[in-house]
C-alpha cells in the first residue's frame, strides 16, 4: 500500500513538474508597413478610395481583438504592429484584408525584434 502511495506522488508530481515546464506558445511581434498600391487613385482622398472604409473597418476590429499592439503614419506610408503565433499567420491577418487583395496598399510583413523595451504614448498636445 505504501509502494503504491510513493508511485502516485511521484506521478502527480511529474505530471505538476512537466505542466510547469511547457512552455506556453507566445506570439510573436509583426511589423506591417502600408504604402500606396497600383489601385490608389491620386485625384482621390483617402474616403474616396474603393476600400478603404473596409479596411479601416479591418483594422478597427483587430485593434479591439488585442492583435494590433501599435500603429503609426509616416511620410505617404502607414504602419502597424501585430501579434501572431507565426509568420504564416502574421501573413494570413495581413492579406485577409480587402484593401491589399485589391492592391490598395501593398503591405510588407516583417518579423520585429524589439531590442528596447519602452511604452509609446500618443503626445496629447
Amino acid at each position: 500500500m505504501k509502494l503504491i502511495s510513493v508511485c502516485l506522488g511521484m506521478l502527480a508530481m511529474a505530471t505538476v513538474a512537466r505542466a510547469q515546464t511547457a512552455p506556453a506558445a507566445a506570439d510573436s511581434l509583426f511589423i506591417v508597413t502600408y504604402s500606396l498600391g497600383d489601385a490608389w487613385d491620386q485625384s482621390k482622398g483617402p474616403g474616396e478610395q474603393p476600400y478603404f472604409k473596409e479596411h479601416g473597418a479591418r483594422l478597427g476590429q483587430l485593434r479591439k481583438d488585442g492583435v494590433i499592439k501599435f500603429g503609426a503614419r509616416y511620410s505617404d506610408k502607414g504602419m502597424i504592429v501585430i501579434a501572431a503565433p507565426t509568420f504564416v499567420k502574421a501573413k494570413e491577418i495581413v492579406t485577409a484584408d480587402v484593401a491589399v487583395q485589391n492592391k490598395l496598399f501593398v503591405a510588407d510583413v516583417q518579423k520585429l525584434n524589439i531590442f528596447y523595451d519602452g511604452c509609446l504614448e500618443r503626445s496629447r498636445n
